[in-house]
């Protein structure tokens, strides 16, 4: 029995890949592209078709060309955003609540800075002026 090369069989594989992409490309329910690199707009619109019942998980998958699992991830993400939102009422995030808190304590910390500065600045003036050679003796010539 004569062992066929294993290019033969990849070859024969690819074929069959490419034939299997082609079909399903035609067929318009698989988007091409990398697989988990999609924006935030292609996101909402899967969460929104999930969330209405328009399309399965596995359908928005398929048509994301991603993991059913990582639809339903961005689904409870949006979920939690959502409830987060509606505890805050203010439409604030936790992240801005705490730029906000950083933001104070920088204001602080800079208001606290131009005091000390302004006291060494007054101190220094206070030095020089103490610190004033007198007026040389009278010649004597």
């Amino acid at each position: 029995m004569t062992k066929q090369p294993s290019t033969t069989v990849k070859s024969v594989d690819d074929k069959v890949v490419a034939d299997v992409g082609k079909a399903a490309e035609s067929a318009g329910d698989v988007t091409r592209g990398r697989p988990g690199r999609r924006s935030a707009s292609e996101r909402r619109e899967a969460v929104m078709a999930l969330l209405s019942g328009k399309a399965s998980a596995d359908q928005l998958a398929r048509q994301y060309g991603v993991h059913a699992d990582t639809v339903l991830g961005w689904r409870d993400a949006a979920v939690s955003a959502i409830e987060e939102a509606m505890v805050t009422g203010g439409g604030e995030s936790s992240r801005e609540r705490a730029l906000e808190r950083e933001v104070a304590q920088l204001r602080s910390a800079l208001a606290q800075a131009t005091l000390e500065r302004a006291i060494a600045l007054q101190g220094v003036e206070e030095w020089k002026r103490a610190s004033r050679p007198s007026r040389p003796a009278r010649s004597r010539r």
